[in-house]
């Protein structure tokens, strides 16, 4: 049998060779450790035993999916710390703060720092032992007996509603768990890490891929810390705390209220957030709304405009596209590609200049962007601020003080939108907020923009960096955060996701993440868009919007 490593190396190997046994002869072409592979495009972990001819590539802690594969085991090796030091304590990933899990006690209790002292010092200890991460094959059946077995009511739930054969567990010393990506070889590769408290939970924090010698620092971001909080609450008044509720409520016919709730619970923040900016003494004459990819920010704008105009306040909306500096002076990405994410691209001056003087109450004449030909021009369109009109600026730089450095702080309101995922897998896996925007932007592309889910899944990466570099950084300075996510979008989406991510061919490195998504949307039941209301801010992703 033969092995092509990294695209250079040919190994003749004998067919119980696993890939941990070859890694050392390759660890020194890598900078950093080497936590797991891709073996023909799937990923695995070292542990692996190919049985055919198979192209391999090592992965280590400065990628993305090597940090990640860490993150996930960092966190089992955190959980088998705390149940052989409090077995009766159970534990829940509420979300991901920064870069870091947000871990609280599913009773609500609170840890406390002597608690999380003898967790660390447990922790190093294991690490110190380097013992194995064992991943095992067996049939679903066997699974949900062992989860029943093990107390793990959440996963039993989850198990019963998968249409899958087979299901792989992963054993560390005595614990048995179900992860969406390989683990590490063995608990030696984790010796960064840090556990903080924070609020009745604690914080696990890793390294990030692009300096994984040291660990991320995570800012306190209590305002999203808040959100989260909120619709955790909003998931206990739902009774679907998981997917397994989430599907079992289905079955028992509660998705129309589920929906409902849903809905009027953005109709009613929405309607709070035109109130406060109509009773805000100064009265705000510029909204700035921004937020991450995939976010809803057109359908909540468009939604935040009626609400507004109830309120007696007329809006004006100003796109920021047309603002675009000509394509020779765009910024450019490592790539060579047009980097039109970065504030540099956008005609800041003019802007600036535009925007103080419709608040001055002089007319201007907008600008129009060519995205064909890069250009941009006059058309003679012109408008004026009315006195009881605001305006309204949407744009990923909303938040950013250099897009409106000439307009004072007191006629501005800032509002940030992401689709803060608060329904988990179970009480270890999370549906991230990253992967609820990814699916969504799949979907929209296909649907509107004809974009293969090859092509979203290679630019993502890309638009991840931007949303790191020119978004998150200023999320906290937000009048509001509004929550876009809602409760039953992935038993929606899955319909239109699922087929088109199956169309990924296993010869693109793509694959691995396209089958990772794949079986995160198979945990939801399916149901039809037909009750979906046509200004939910999902049917911006799935057709049908009243507003497009």
């Amino acid at each position: 049998m033969k092995l092509l490593i990294e695209d250079k190396t040919v190994l003749d190997v004998s067919e119980d060779i696993r890939l941990v046994d070859i890694v050392p002869d390759f660890q020194k072409e890598h900078k950093n450790t080497i936590v797991l592979a891709r073996a023909n495009n799937r990923l695995v972990d070292l542990w692996y035993r190919p049985v055919r001819d198979t192209r391999i590539e090592f992965l280590d802690t400065g990628t993305v999916d090597g940090i990640k594969t860490y993150r996930i085991s960092l966190l089992f090796l955190m959980l088998r710390a705390f149940d052989e030091l409090f077995p009766a304590m159970k534990l829940v990933v509420a979300h991901s703060l920064g870069k870091a899990f947000y871990i609280e006690p599913h009773n609500g209790n609170e840890i406390t720092e002597d608690m999380l002292r003898l967790v660390r010092q447990r922790m190093s200890d294991i690490v110190d032992k380097d013992e194995p991460f064992i991943r095992t094959k067996m049939k679903r059946e066997d699974a949900i007996a062992e989860m029943e077995l093990l107390g793990h009511d959440d996963k039993v739930r989850r198990l019963k509603w998968i249409d899958q054969e087979n299901i792989h567990l992963y054993s560390f010393g005595p614990l048995k768990e179900y992860f969406f990506r390989p683990m590490v070889p063995s608990s030696g590769c984790l010796k960064r890490f840090s556990i903080k408290k924070h609020d009745i939970g604690f914080l696990l924090e890793s390294p990030r891929h692009h300096s994984p010698e040291e660990l991320s620092y995570v800012d306190q971001y209590q305002k999203l810390f808040n959100v989260f909080k909120e619709y955790k609450q909003w998931g206990r008044i739902l009774r679907i705390g998981d997917v397994g509720h989430l599907n079992e409520a289905i079955a028992r016919s509660r998705f129309t209220e589920i929906l409902m709730i849903s809905e009027t619970l953005h109709e009613k923040k929405i309607g709070e957030i035109a109130n406060r900016i109509e009773s805000s003494n100064p009265r705000p004459r510029v909204i700035l709304i921004a937020g991450p990819s995939s976010s809803g920010k057109t359908t909540f704008s468009e939604r935040l405009a009626i609400h507004l105009k109830v309120n007696k306040i007329q809006p004006l909306n100003i796109g920021m596209d047309n603002y675009f500096i000509p394509r020779t002076q765009t910024p450019r990405l490592p790539n060579g590609d047009y980097d039109y994410e970065n504030i540099e691209a956008i005609d800041l001056e003019l802007f600036n200049r535009h925007i103080k003087d419709l608040l001055d109450g002089r007319e201007i004449e907008l600008p129009s962007y060519d995205f064909g030909t890069g250009e941009r021009s006059f058309t003679g369109k012109t408008i004026r601020l009315g006195h009881e009109e605001v305006l309204i600026i949407e744009g990923i730089h909303g938040l950013n003080d250099r897009l409106t450095k000439e307009v004072d702080d007191s006629e501005k309101f800032r509002i940030y939108v992401s689709a803060l995922t608060h329904i988990n897998i179970d009480n270890h896996n999370r549906f991230s907020t990253t992967d609820t925007r990814l699916i969504r932007r799949i979907v929209r592309d296909s649907h509107f923009r004809s974009y293969r889910a090859l092509e979203t899944l290679r630019r993502w990466p890309l638009v991840r960096a931007g949303e790191d570099k020119w978004i998150f950084p200023f999320q906290e300075d937000a009048d509001v955060i509004f929550n876009s996510a809602l409760p039953y979008e992935q038993c929606v989406l899955r319909m239109f996701a699922i087929p088109i991510l199956l169309k990924i061919p296993r010869t693109e490195p793509e694959y691995a993440d396209a089958r990772r998504l794949v079986d995160l949307l198979r945990c939801f039941r399916e149901v039809s868009t037909a009750d979906v209301p046509y200004n939910s801010i999902l049917r911006e992703f799935v057709g049908g919007s009243i507003f497009q």
